[in-house]
């Protein structure tokens, strides 16, 4: 639809709750009392710039204890520039990997887009177990921002296998380690996901100490904003199990949660990482829509 027709389209929408992602100016365009308003997106980046040693000591225990554990079962990796080695692992790896995720819903960057605009403009990272290559990841780097954009992911066959032996983890250790030992690159940038405190994206990435941003491409400048008629119970159980990333007074982001009488906040879903500076609190019970 078009822009003009939105407010006619949410007004006579009867859903429950009601979710528009567009960009800034819409949402400021559109946006009444009682709506709540949060990033569309965000990025996690990694600082590299001071070195392996110091990535280390980033990471969580539970990640320390991972990587030890992988380097003794035989994971190790290696960098490759080669075009056969590309197309090897994109079909091989990336696309069953994606398919067996998300089924007829997978997406991604199709082959000769990937090919040019990311892998040969970047590298791709080979994991091997002794000698065998089960998994692997094709990252783009931005030389003028001195940031490794890491991109394409896969699992030989897309097999769950390599995600239980620790394969699918190794890849984010090796692409740090690689990184934080080229004088060129400052930041690798794990790309980004939808702005819940629930996703496990996000509760995944922070471990290797990533600082959550608004990332610098036009997701930064997009909003949602989400309208809810009336708080039915199954609304009050989304909002109250999703927090939402958005931002404070200053801009900077913060974490919003939501509780009622009957629901306690979800502080066993944790706001805790770099970049996001604080959190509020949501009363239902006082709600305004």
């Amino acid at each position: 639809m078009e822009w003009e027709q939105i407010g006619g389209f949410v007004k006579q929408n009867k859903a429950e709750i009601s979710l528009l992602m567009a960009s800034l100016d819409v949402v400021q365009q559109y946006q009444r009392e009682g709506d709540i308003v949060g990033l569309s997106r965000i990025h996690q980046k990694v600082d590299v710039s001071a070195g392996w040693e110091q990535v280390l000591g980033q990471l969580s225990h539970r990640e320390v204890k991972r990587r030890t554990q992988s380097i003794n079962q035989g994971f190790q990796f290696d960098v490759s520039i080669a075009d056969a080695d590309f197309f090897s692992f994109y079909r091989t790896m990336h696309v069953p990997t994606m398919s067996a995720r998300y089924g007829a819903f997978a997406r991604s960057v199709e082959e000769q887009d990937a090919f040019s605009s990311l892998f040969k403009r970047g590298v791709l990272f080979r994991i091997k177990k002794h000698t065998d290559w089960v998994a692997g990841s094709v990252s783009q780097i931005d030389w003028p921002a001195r940031t490794l954009n890491a991109r394409l992911i896969g699992m030989r066959d897309g097999s769950a296998v390599y995600r239980a032996n620790g394969a699918q983890n190794f890849v984010y250790h090796s692409i740090l380690e690689w990184a934080s030992n080229q004088s060129s690159i400052d930041w690798v940038d794990f790309q980004g996901c939808e702005p819940f405190l629930s996703k496990g994206t996000f509760q995944y990435k922070k471990r290797f100490g990533a600082q959550a941003v608004i990332p610098e491409n036009a997701f930064g400048q997009w909003r949602i904003l989400i309208r809810v008629p009336a708080l039915c119970a199954s609304v009050r159980k989304f909002l109250i199990n999703n927090p939402l990333i958005g931002l404070d007074a200053d801009g900077r982001l913060q974490a919003q949660y939501f509780f009622d009488a009957n629901h306690e906040v979800r502080s066993d879903i944790p706001y805790a990482s770099k970049g996001i500076h604080s959190q509020v609190f949501r009363n239902l019970d006082q709600w305004h829509g």
